[in-house]
């Protein structure tokens, strides 16, 4: 690859492939060379098979004799779209990248693993960082502008990764002093709203409420979770949720 040549896949909001600054998707065949990239780019740690990748392409129908040939058709203007980014193989195909190229899932997935790892080791600023990092990605729909089941399964997986950073963020924030109570708080409340039967979002925002000096807020958290999990679970709080309450208040 010529030397300074940047590439960059984005699979979180609208499917982007940035090379040296060119919109490589734009010279992609349609919706199915897109998807095609994008299935590619997703499961690149390993070889897809050509059958199964058939498939996913003609989905929802069944493909017919002239899929092959149609496949080899979109794999021909893919990899002429994409250069230097490669497909290799004949059977199975394998999206291959040029070195310091970024996949935004990548970077989201090591910043979450990273944030979770600085928790527990109580290194704030590092958790802060990483979860923030996350964050920026995982806000944004996983393939916004294509619709299908695989997508679907991805986009769940990615809500689920997205408040995971958001509770590593609030972690952080809260442990970081005053001047980040607001984002703890905002975070938490995001937590909450996304997951409203989760413990998690609620205990966050408890601590962060007690910590602007709010204790009759954090009180009203923990009984709106009280009804919520009595109503649609028929549970009360765990334990750890009813101990956190008696130290803060």
């Amino acid at each position: 690859m010529e030397k300074g040549i940047r590439v960059r896949i984005q699979l979180h909001g609208r499917f982007a492939v940035r090379v040296a600054g060119r919109a490589a998707e734009r010279e992609l065949p349609g919706r199915r060379g897109r998807l095609l990239v994008a299935y590619l780019a997703a499961h690149r740690l390993s070889a897809v098979d050509r059958d199964a990748l058939l498939d996913v392409l003609w989905y929802p129908g069944d493909p017919g004799s002239s899929a092959v040939s149609g496949l080899t058709v979109l794999l021909s203007k893919a990899r002429a779209a994409l250069a230097p980014i490669e497909i290799r193989g004949r059977s199975s195909l394998q999206l291959v990248l040029p070195p310091g190229a970024l996949v935004d899932a990548d970077v989201a997935a090591a910043a979450l693993h990273d944030a979770e790892s600085a928790i527990g080791r109580r290194d704030w600023p590092r958790a802060w960082t990483q979860g923030l990092s996350a964050l920026f990605v995982t806000q944004r729909e996983f393939l916004s502008d294509l619709d299908h089941p695989w997508v679907d399964d991805r986009r769940r997986a990615a809500a689920y990764d997205h408040e995971r950073a958001l509770a590593c963020y609030a972690e952080a924030c809260l442990h970081l002093g005053p001047a980040e109570l607001p984002s703890a708080e905002r975070s938490a409340r995001r937590l909450v709203e996304l997951q409203p039967l989760s413990e998690t979002g609620y205990a966050l925002l408890m601590r962060a409420l007690v910590q602007r000096g709010d204790r009759a807020a954090a009180v009203l958290t923990y009984e709106r979770l009280t009804r919520v999990l009595r109503d649609d679970l028929g549970v009360s709080p765990s334990p750890a949720t009813q101990s956190l309450l008696d130290q803060l208040i």
